[in-house]
């Protein structure tokens, strides 16, 4: 693990915010998203590697995503 990686970036934060908020669990968002919890765990550090298709159906679920600028 780098240095970065010990961090918990911006994402994370409002992920971690709007999961709460929709009572979600990361279970039910990977399913959504139809990856594995390691690639969501995955995109979650690397906000970036989320496809076009992620975004929108993360949009569908009702998360924010204002951190990422969209």
């Amino acid at each position: 693990m780098t240095i970065e990686q010990s961090f918990i970036n911006d994402f994370e934060i409002e992920f971690i915010d709007d999961l709460r908020r929709l009572s979600l669990l990361k279970k039910d968002v990977a399913e959504k998203l139809e990856i594995t919890m390691p690639t969501l765990n995955s995109k979650i550090q690397n906000p970036e590697t989320f496809t076009v298709k992620d975004l929108k159906n993360l949009k569908e679920l009702e998360f924010k995503l204002e951190t990422l600028n969209i």
